[in-house]
């Protein structure tokens, strides 16, 4: 088949769009099929190279992946050599075009090659996007971001500003243990105060044992690292620290996390908010979560997130919950049976859950929903350095050897419903530091120094 030859001296060559193609598929494929067979290699070999290292390195690293993806300098390697990437990928297509004839828009060969660069174009600029979109994120979510300012992109976070940063933190890299602690604060329009409802530590020891404790909302009478007693339901600490620098100068967080480290006898490492609201969308995100409830749930009285009466009802055995519901199972705690302690337990499954769902493929799948989810969901005082060390201990804890308590009485508290604060827990602070220190197996200490430094 011949070149056909317009009019000012333009040639009209089928083939041209052929080998533009062939090397928008993979480049040096339209060299090869216009017999340039050395620069076909040329074109080819460092694509070759690039794509292999990088499924090699994905089945290697496996939760390697997954600390990559929260790494702001990584991400940014990625986006350089993604416009790298483009760029070569445009210039094998155009030199696949131009070979066989002239890339001219007056004839159909040039209009399929140019949207042929479209397409390319728009292969790479998503990628780019996305990443561009996790470091705002990442950045957002650290103390240096959203955790550091009063609004934490889901309300107030009561605590100082900046959140200072945490004096004792484990390097994850060597297997040291770190203690994360998560509150959940209910934004629901029937809630007039931002209360920490949900207080449970995650203990992570990537050489050893890892564990989860929740701490009920209404204990009363915790210890303070500077020996004073906090007189008051816990859930009310943060915020009541945060309005009385004067009483509280390194502000809310601090306070709550020294006071949840001298009750239990081990050290918060670190802080993380989470917007129960949030949370539906950041469940909804990855595509729900399964579950087996072990009782029935028929709560009456529930109120869904936007302050509608709904009820919430869930028969035993496996589900499948989307973030509607998983929101529910979580905060739903008025049914025939149900208490904090049930619906603490309930929290802690569902975190399991969660985290069992979070791998890498999943995460690059539910990419651009979850970004936005946990900006509007989480605030931290992690360090943004320290979230891919800690995403790994995370990934990489064994849900089903994880163990789990729910701090309640009459074991670990006294429940008193005739005090004038309403229902209180009072704590029996030495049964409760003994079942951590052989839950997580070691001998626990409270580190009231490194507490109030936090």
């Amino acid at each position: 088949m011949t070149a056909v030859t317009h009019e000012a001296g333009h040639r009209l060559d089928p083939r041209s769009s052929v080998a533009a193609f062939l090397s928008f598929v993979f480049p040096g494929l339209g060299q090869a099929y216009n017999g340039q067979r050395q620069l076909a290699w040329v074109l080819a070999l460092p694509v070759v190279l690039l794509v292999g290292i990088a499924v090699l390195a994905f089945v290697a690293a496996r939760s390697g992946v997954l600390s990559r993806l929260l790494d702001s300098g990584f991400l940014v390697g990625l986006i350089v050599l993604d416009v790298a990437l483009l760029g070569w990928r445009a210039l094998a297509i155009l030199q696949a075009h131009g070979w066989r004839a002239p890339l001219s828009l007056r004839h159909w060969t040039g209009w399929v090659t140019s949207l042929l660069l479209v397409a390319t174009l728009g292969m790479h600029v998503l990628p780019a996007y996305w990443a561009v979109k996790a470091i705002d994120t990442l950045g957002a979510v650290a103390r240096e971001g959203s955790g550091g300012r009063p609004d934490g992109g889901f309300g107030r976070i009561p605590g100082t500003t900046p959140l200072p940063e945490p004096s004792d933190q484990p390097d994850l890299r060597l297997g040291e243990r770190v203690n994360v602690l998560l509150v959940g604060i209910d934004s629901s329009p029937r809630r007039e105060q931002r209360l920490t409802d949900t207080m449970l530590v995650v203990s992570l020891d990537p050489d050893g044992r890892s564990a989860m404790i929740s701490v009920p909302r209404d204990l009363y009478g915790a210890p303070l690292p500077d020996g004073r007693v906090y007189n008051a339901k816990l859930n009310s600490l943060m915020t009541y620290a945060s309005e009385r620098p004067e009483e509280f100068p390194d502000g809310g967080v601090a306070a709550l996390k020294g006071a949840i480290g001298e009750l239990l006898g081990i050290r918060i490492h670190y802080f993380a908010a989470i917007n129960l609201l949030g949370f539906k969308q950041a469940v909804d995100a990855i595509g729900g979560v399964d579950i087996v409830n072990r009782r029935q749930i028929s709560d009456d009285r529930y109120f869904n997130e936007d302050g509608d009466l709904v009820g919430f009802y869930l028969p035993p055995g496996p589900h499948h919950l989307d973030g509607s519901r998983a929101l529910a199972y979580v905060r739903s705690r008025k049914g025939e049976g149900d208490n904090d302690f049930t619906r603490a337990e309930r929290q802690q499954q569902l975190l399991a859950a969660v985290r069992d769902k979070l791998t890498a493929q999943n995460l690059l799948l539910s990419l651009p929903s979850l970004l936005d989810a946990v900006k509007n969901t989480i605030s931290t005082d992690v360090p943004e350095a320290r979230f891919p060390a800690l995403a790994v201990a995370i990934q990489e804890s064994e849900v089903d050897r994880l163990e789990r308590i729910v701090l309640q009485p009459p074991e670990y508290m006294t429940a008193d419903s005739s005090s004038a604060a309403g229902y209180i827990l009072i704590p029996n602070l030495p049964a409760i530091r003994d079942v951590v220190a052989e839950m997580i197996g070691e001998r626990s200490t409270a580190g009231s120094d490194d507490q109030a430094d936090s």
